[in-house]
């Protein structure tokens, strides 16, 4: 992980978070459509996540 000297990240920790947000969606995805998890549980793991990094939760 590369920082710059005010502490910034850089754009290649930057592309690996994009990937790994990406991936995260996909698995999400996959398994809401084999029925592992329900509608409900993603909308409670984005609230949860949410509340963790100050954002908004997304709808699922």
């Amino acid at each position: 992980m590369d920082v710059n000297a005010q502490g910034e990240d850089t754009p290649s920790e930057r592309a690996e978070i994009h990937f790994l947000a990406a991936l995260v969606d996909e698995l999400m995805r996959k398994m809401l459509t084999a029925g592992v998890v329900s509608q409900a549980d993603l909308n409670e793991i984005e609230a949860a996540v949410a509340q963790r990094t100050g954002g908004d939760p997304r709808a699922w």
